[in-house]
């Protein structure tokens, strides 16, 4: 059980992630800020995670994982509790900035956790990454959810406070509850090891993290740009905060059970007609927000949508993980690729807002979407795999 429960820990990071950049987009908007202002409030996190990431990917190991999860949650406390007492605007961009430190110090170290966890128990890697993928992404889905709910109908003037004070409530469980985790695993690798069935040997497998990073690129692009530029293009179209935060949370949750329905996966990750069909989801929900103008059109994009996203998440996170020497190496260049893209294609993507309109980025990363999945089609038709 607690092998399951370890798991709700990126889910409310990602709570607590996803709730800080929806309140501050929403704010900014408000405030009557350009798309620009308001897209760079995401790329100010994008900045700092991807230059803590590189950090975070070459200090960790199994031995000190839980140590830098513990000191990541009280940091994200911390800028949960700044951005509570310190509610000016400007001053939104430097607690955004403590919260980028603070999930690069827990997102590495936590992929490193549950691969030890998983050590030895048959498809674990597979078992591992969709877990994952389900848990980050349920994270995401529940933050502009609950945010949308508690803002939006019990508390419309000052929900957003609550919001950051739930906050802090996560990250003292993840804080304190990752010990008695630590503690169990190591009671386990004590133990008599158990000799399990190995169903699929991936070491026989190509090296494709270049592709998972391929795929990272235009998959990030397109979540970073509809995160950002959606609270605005919402305001532009009069579109309620509780459909705001439905739509946004749709998104997640579709990625979220994506990666769930890919647990028992064991070789499409491998086949190129598996990657170019899933990416026509991503075309199809870009096509759908740019074009978009009622939330159920919204929301049918972001149902689509979240299936695109899930998939690559998981086929980026496989294959780093499935490396038995270079995973941590492979880990830090995924979160990098995650800040690079956020910082700086939500910059881009208000510019074009503001100078042509607000559909031309999703239309840009629709097409960017579709370029790679060919290249990424025609590659991956080269590689043989053989059932075992």
């Amino acid at each position: 059980m607690k092998r399951f429960i370890v798991y709700l820990f990126p889910a409310m990071m990602d709570i607590m992630l996803s709730a800080v950049m929806f309140v501050v987009a929403v704010r900014f908007s408000e405030s009557g800020a350009s798309a620009l202002t308001v897209a760079s409030t995401g790329a100010v996190w994008a900045v700092v995670y991807s230059l803590f990431a590189q950090i975070s990917g070459r200090v960790v190991t199994p031995h000190n994982a839980a140590v830098m999860i513990c000191s990541a949650a009280l940091l994200a406390v911390f800028s949960a509790v700044g951005l509570i007492i310190f509610p000016t605007l400007n001053l939104q961009y430097f607690w955004i900035g403590i919260m980028g430190i603070a999930t690069a110090f827990f997102f590495i170290p936590f992929m490193v956790f549950m691969k030890d966890m998983e050590k030895g128990r048959g498809d674990g890697v597979a078992r591992a990454t969709a877990l994952y993928t389900f848990a980050w992404s349920m994270g995401m889905a529940s933050g502009p959810f609950i945010v949308g709910f508690i803002w939006g109908k019990l508390a419309p003037e000052l929900g957003w406070k609550y919001c950051y004070m739930l906050n802090v409530i996560f990250g003292l469980i993840i804080a304190i509850g990752i010990w008695p985790i630590k503690k169990y695993i190591k009671n386990m690798d004590n133990k008599k090891p158990v000799v399990l069935k190995i169903i699929t040997d991936y070491s026989t497998m190509p090296d494709l993290a270049k592709m998972g990073w391929l795929a990272a690129i235009g998959c990030f692009i397109a979540i970073a740009v509809m995160r950002t530029l959606f609270p605005y293009q919402a305001s532009l179209l009069d579109i309620p905060k509780v459909h705001q935060g439905g739509i946004l949370a749709l998104a997640s949750f579709s990625q979220a059970f994506t990666g769930l329905f890919l647990i028992n996966s064991r070789y499409w990750m491998y086949r190129a007609i598996p990657v170019a069909a899933i990416g026509i989801c991503g075309v199809t929900g870009m096509l759908l927000f740019s074009f978009g103008s009622v939330p159920i059109t919204f929301y049918i994009g972001s149902l689509v949508f979240g299936i695109y996203t899930g998939t690559f998440s998981f086929y980026l996170v496989f294959h780093s993980l499935v490396h038995p020497e270079k995973s941590a190496k492979y880990l830090s260049v995924n979160e990098t690729i995650v800040g690079v893209t956020g910082m700086f294609s939500p910059v881009i993507a208000g510019v074009l807002a503001n100078v042509v309109n607000v559909r031309l980025p999703y239309l840009i990363c629709g097409a960017l979407v579709l370029v790679i999945v060919i290249i990424k089609a025609i590659v991956m038709r080269k590689v043989r795999v053989e059932k075992i």
